[in-house]
């Protein structure tokens, strides 16, 4: 073998470079590494003289992802490794490996980048050098590189089952981190005697609540319950007639109401203005108030379009999402000394405390707890009767966010996989934002917060 190598490195074919003592030396290490097992030597020598060669400094490309695939290539001496931007070490390949994840009668594209690591070299067989091969050459390229993408195969997997059993690990771990913080606060005496002071719901909009909970209620059922109520009416009336909506004419009656805005935001309006009677006026309120009554428009929207959950459930869950920020804050204020304690507080489990204090549907209660899991845990951690109505509130946030031109907080590590709780893993969360719920928002602009209508109209990305 050390006299053939011998002989190849002296010949005159074409892409052998014979006058590099250096190319010579990595082919002598190519034939000891065994990179071409069961070979002849006389189809050796005919594969050298035809096939061509390349040499990378550290850093240099031999192929970039995405580009023509339509080549084998031998790593003849130094380090490449292949893979994606955000893992450009995934696999290192060195002398004697082949790179061969390719068909030379059907060429595609690469699927990753080949980057040299070191002072490198390979050899290349092309397309078109391949086709000018004789058959046995061909037979025997086909089947080396079959035998060597089936190791990589099982590398692979191992790999992959290796990772994902660390991923479990990990996330389990992020699991329990996120859900011990809060411990059983929610369950001692000073917080119950924090949320005996928090005014319940009046009984009015908590009765209004039960009935658009309940599938059975009819629209008229609703009109009448307001109608009846002058409380009621005083505050949706002077909401819908507040800049807040914008609206050129008075408002002057429930039914006039109803026609303008529908009877779910009707209710959404009475619910979200019945949430500032019980909680103190001050600027974190206001934010969570303006914010609620977009996200639970949103929300109620998202659950129509992608059919998932029960819209007036979900533009529920919006409105009382963010009310754990308010009781947190209520904490620190009246206790500034245990800031950092409180600071490491659930937002999500105090509102769903306060809303079990006020004795409203389980539902509820259960989605404010778990409205935060999205970020931290798989949807197979949430009970299935919330399931959907975490993952709504999940998107709805993010897509708030990016309506408002802000990038959102939340974290994308289990995105895909709640679009899948909601099937709809065939979009992108781009597309469904912008391809099916916008122009869903944009038709019934009427219905909406002023603040909400102006990022419909005026965003650029949509």
């Amino acid at each position: 073998m050390r006299n053939l190598w011998k002989n190849l490195t002296q010949s005159s074919g074409a892409g052998t470079d014979s006058g590099d003592s250096s190319l010579g030396r990595d082919l002598r290490a190519l034939g000891e590494v065994g990179a071409f097992p069961d070979l002849s030597e006389t189809a050796l020598v005919r594969l050298f003289n035809r096939a061509d060669s390349r040499r990378l400094a550290p850093g240099d490309l031999l192929f970039k992802a995405n580009s023509r695939a339509d080549a084998l290539y031998i790593v003849t001496s130094g380090r490449i490794a292949l893979g994606t931007d955000a893992c450009p070490d995934q696999e290192h390949f060195e002398p004697g490996d082949w790179i061969c994840d390719v068909d030379l009668d059907s060429p595609g594209v690469h699927a990753a980048t080949a980057t040299a690591v070191t002072q490198s070299a390979a050899l290349i067989i092309d397309a078109r050098t391949h086709a000018t091969l004789d058959g046995d050459l061909k037979d025997y390229l086909a089947h080396r590189a079959r035998q060597l993408n089936l190791q990589r195969l099982w590398r692979l997997q191992r790999l992959s089952g290796a990772l994902a059993e660390r991923g479990e690990c990990l996330t389990e771990a992020l699991f329990q981190a996120s859900t011990h913080s809060s411990g059983r606060f929610t369950e001692t005496e000073t917080a119950r005697q924090l949320f005996a002071k928090v005014p319940a719901l009046p009984v009015s909009t908590t009765l209004l609540l039960n009935k658009m909970l309940d599938e059975r209620t009819t629209k008229n059922e609703i009109v009448d319950l307001v109608s009846m109520d002058p409380a009621l009416t005083s505050t949706l009336l002077k909401a819908v007639n507040s800049p807040f909506y914008g609206f050129q004419h008075q408002v002057t009656s429930i039914s006039h109401a109803i026609v303008l805005l529908g009877h779910n935001t009707v209710y959404q309006i009475i619910m979200t203005e019945s949430m500032r009677r019980s909680l103190p006026e001050n600027e974190l309120f206001t934010d969570v108030h303006q914010r609620a009554i977009e996200l639970s428009r949103l929300a109620f929207t998202l659950a129509q379009t992608v059919n998932a959950g029960k819209s007036a459930e979900v533009a529920t869950i919006g409105i009382l999402g963010d009310i754990g920020l308010v009781i947190t804050e209520l904490l620190k204020a009246s206790n500034p000394r245990l800031k950092p304690l409180f600071d490491l507080l659930s937002s999500a489990e105090m509102g769903a405390a306060l809303l079990r204090s006020w004795h409203l549907p389980k539902v509820l209660c259960d989605s404010l707890h778990y409205q935060r899991y999205p970020e931290f845990t798989p949807p197979e951690r949430v009970p299935e009767e919330v399931r959907a109505n975490v993952a709504l509130l999940y998107l709805s946030r993010r897509f708030l966010d990016r309506l408002h031109g802000r990038e959102p907080r939340s974290s994308t590590l289990f995105l895909d996989a709640y679009m899948a709780a909601l099937k709809q893993s065939h979009l992108s969360e781009t597309e469904l934002l912008y391809s099916r719920l916008v122009p869903r928002l944009r038709a019934n602009l009427r219905q909406l917060p002023r603040s909400l209508a102006d990022c419909l109209t005026t965003d650029p990305d949509a």
